[in-house]
């Protein structure tokens, strides 16, 4: 019974503190990433579109195709979901990102941002166009995920992170 009540005092000082919290923090919560990643909808479909049109671009160079990696979809669907909130691609907080993979064995992390294209060929394309886009896809990276969210407006927010 003392279990019991000790959950529910738990539970009740958890919100407590959750509703009196401040919500305009200007960084991503990276302790709950995993939480956060599980309860926004990445479009999965689409993402492994982009994975397939980039490795078929890469093969096309006669470079090796990238693995998916789950982490970092995980940090991308959350990134993703914070450029929605914000109504801006950016590149914020990739440095919280870059540590986390780095944790976890990544040598190096890189990240392309995208918003608006509606298909795998189409923001591929844009990505290729860029320069330091192009970089990233073209360069020597083994692994990556990426997280594609929707605004109300049907928008999407893509963001892919690469690790090697």
């Amino acid at each position: 019974m003392k279990s019991i009540k000790k959950i529910l005092y738990t539970v009740v000082v958890v919100i407590a503190y959750i509703s009196c919290s401040n919500d305009s923090l200007s960084k991503e919560d990276f302790s709950t990433n995993l939480k956060a990643s599980l309860e926004i909808e990445n479009d999965i479909t689409l993402a492994k579109e982009v994975m397939e049109v980039l490795n078929n671009h890469r093969a096309s160079i006669g470079l090796n195709p990238i693995a998916w990696y789950s982490e970092c979809e995980e940090l991308a669907v959350e990134h993703s979901s914070y450029m929605v909130k914000n109504n801006k691609a950016s590149h914020d907080n990739f440095y919280e990102r870059s540590q986390i993979l780095k944790r976890k064995g990544a040598s190096f992390v890189s990240e392309n941002v995208a918003y608006g294209y509606q298909d795998a060929l189409s923001v591929l394309q844009a990505w290729l166009d860029s320069p330091s886009h192009k970089i990233t896809i073209e360069g020597d990276y083994t692994h990556s995920g990426i997280g594609i969210v929707y605004t109300d407006n049907g928008i999407p927010y893509y963001t892919q992170l690469f690790i090697r």
